[in-house]
Order: C-alpha cells, then structure tokens, then sequence
C-alpha cells in the first residue's frame, strides 16, 4: 500500500511538474554557452550538467512508469467492460428464455383447462345424475383386477 502511494506521489503531474522546472534549470546552468563564466554559476556548470541528464533519466523513468500503469488500467477496464457485456448478453438470453417458457407453461395450461372444461361438459350430458363417472373415467391401473382364472384363494384370503 506504501508502495502504490509512493508510486502515485513520484509519477503524479506535480512531481513530474518539478521534475521538469529542475532540469529546466540544469540545462540552463550547464549548458548556456557563457554560463561557465559567470562568478556566481560557473562552479556550479560540471554538476549542473550531471543533474540535467540524472533529472532526464528520471523523468524517462517516471513516464514510462506511468504510461505503463495506465496501459494496464486501461486493459483492466476493458476486461471488465468485456465481461460486463457478456453478462448482459447472458441475461438478455435467460430473459427470452424465461419468456419463451413461461408462454410454453401458459399454452400448456390453456390446452389442460379447455380439456377439462371438455370433460365438464360431458359429465353434464351424462343420463344418470347419481354417478356421473364411468370405467372411462377411472384410471386403468385403479381398476379392480379380476380374480384368480383357477377361482382359488389363497389361505389368508380364506380368513
């Protein structure tokens, strides 16, 4: 976390700012034509010269750091963004799937209500009003199964 505060602090534009107006100086101390002549600067032109060009390695360094930081944010995001559009591409097929299901069920449901209003409407038609059910209406495996072809019983049946 220091690190990644560090790195933000030395690459930020005002670091890169100062940076700047130091090798602006540098460059004027060590590399005007008639500086060296100066009393007032000229001892200070042979390290003025090795600040310019540290101060430009620096910045060198700097800025490739931060383009470099950059690049990879930037590739994060489209990443993100990648999955985010998936996502809602997935969605969007889920929600037409749930869509097309749902009026499946409803279909379903509409043909299971017109057969048993069908069915309704022929217990009505029936002659009988005391049972309005047949052998049709019951299913086959409720049925009474026949007895035995031999007519026996068994011991328990006897009882």
């Amino acid at each position: 976390m220091m690190s990644e505060i560090f790195r933000n602090v030395t690459t930020s534009g005002l670091a890169l700012g100062v940076d700047g107006l130091i090798l602006a100086a540098a460059l004027v101390v060590g590399f005007l034509p008639f500086a060296r002549f100066l009393p007032v600067v000229g001892p200070y032109v042979p390290a003025a010269k090795i600040v310019a060009v540290l101060v430009a390695a620096v910045i060198c360094f700097k800025l490739g750091f931060r383009l470099a930081s950059e690049q990879e944010e930037a590739g994060r995001l489209r990443a993100t963004i990648a999955a985010q559009k998936a996502d809602l591409d997935n969605a969007a097929k889920s929600a037409a799937d749930a869509t097309q299901r749902a009026s499946e069920i409803e279909a379903s449901a509409n043909a299971q209500h017109e057969t048993d209003a069908q069915y309704i409407r022929s217990l009505a038609l029936r002659p009988e009003p005391g049972c309005l059910l047949d052998d049709g209406d019951i299913p086959s495996g409720l049925r009474k199964r026949p007895a035995d072809a031999s007519g026996a019983r068994s011991a328990a049946g006897r009882r």
